[in-house]
């Protein structure tokens, strides 16, 4: 039962006499996000943590339908669950509970990841009525992040994307660079470059290439691992640092994730998807790097993947 799943067994009892109009005021403000659809996966309600999360109002998606152009959620081989492998769907169909992690489509365009939990709900006779899904982003807890890089001030931040600016980016690599601690050998640092940026400006404008750049910082910033950190190195260029990485391969893989994320990003605009690809170069970092050396090998990695045809990745 609803009442169960969002609530748990202890409080099950004590809310059980609660009527539809208060319970249904307690799923709006509860923690998560909460939305059901009927049999027909027709979207009948919208909390307000649902709100926040995807960007999108009550008044957007009441009436629409989850496969509809919302949500879109993706998983890490870039499935299109909605139109295959729902587990809304899914669960309508067999009667059973999931739980999943999924990307969703935030209205503003990034992907964000979230853990979902979707429960059954059925009529008076047992019979599945529709479903119910509790989605919460997730928000891996910070481990290195918080221990080797404590400088959040508001001079390291980038205005326009709120992520980390060049500046910080800076002080961070001379520090890796200068410890004799850190293992250099694991540490990745990588350029991202938005592909035909001008184009966006040029045919949408410039409040569009903002909204553009948002979208990826936020995307980056979502789904990078916890002790990984983005940065606006400037323009429509973006800078990585990944540790932990043994080798090239591993390194290519984490930057693939990314770019396909990026890549199924989008912005609604006048019932036309915006969207961008990029360019990546990254390097694993050596001994006897500097900064110099180090932002030349990865920007020269971009240059190649742009060259080669864009949306692709290049690693030394």
């Amino acid at each position: 039962m609803l009442y169960e799943f969002i609530l748990g067994k202890n409080n099950f009892l004590e809310m059980i006499k609660m009527s539809e109009q208060a319970f249904l005021k307690l799923l709006d403000n509860i923690f998560g996000g909460v939305y059901y659809v009927n049999k027909k996966r027709q979207i009948e309600f919208w909390n307000k943590e649902a709100e926040r999360i995807t960007g999108y109002r009550k008044e957007e998606v009441v009436g629409k339908y989850c496969y509809d152009n919302i949500l879109q959620h993706i998983d890490d081989e870039n499935n299109n669950l909605c139109k295959n492998g729902c587990p809304l769907q899914a669960t309508i169909e067999d009667g059973k509970r999931r739980k999943t992690e999924v990307y969703l489509h935030h209205k503003e365009g990034q992907r964000v990841p979230v853990l979902v939990k979707v429960v059954p709900i059925r009529g008076e006779k047992g019979e599945i009525t529709g479903a119910v899904e509790l989605f919460l982003k997730n928000e891996q807890r910070k481990s290195l992040e918080e221990k080797l890089l404590e400088l959040k001030k508001e001079n390291f931040k980038d205005r326009l994307t709120d992520i980390n600016n060049r500046k910080y980016l800076e002080e961070i690599l001379k520090e890796l660079l200068n410890s004799r601690k850190i293992k250099k050998r694991n540490i990745a640092f990588g350029f991202l470059d938005i592909d035909d940026f001008k184009d966006i400006n040029d045919n949408f404008g410039h409040t569009m290439g903002d909204r553009i750049l948002k979208m990826v910082a936020n995307t980056l910033k979502d789904n990078v691992r916890p002790s990984d950190q983005v940065f606006r190195w400037g323009g429509d260029e973006f800078a990585l640092i990944l540790f932990d990485v043994d080798n090239k391969r591993a390194l290519n893989k984490l930057l693939n994730r990314i770019k396909v994320l990026i890549g199924n990003s989008f912005i609604n605009h006048q019932n036309k998807k915006i969207k961008v690809t990029i360019s990546v170069g990254a390097t694993l970092l050596k001994e006897n790097d500097d900064i110099d050396t180090l932002t030349k090998r990865a920007d020269q990695n971009m240059y190649n993947s742009k060259e080669a045809g864009k949306n692709l990745i290049t690693i030394s």
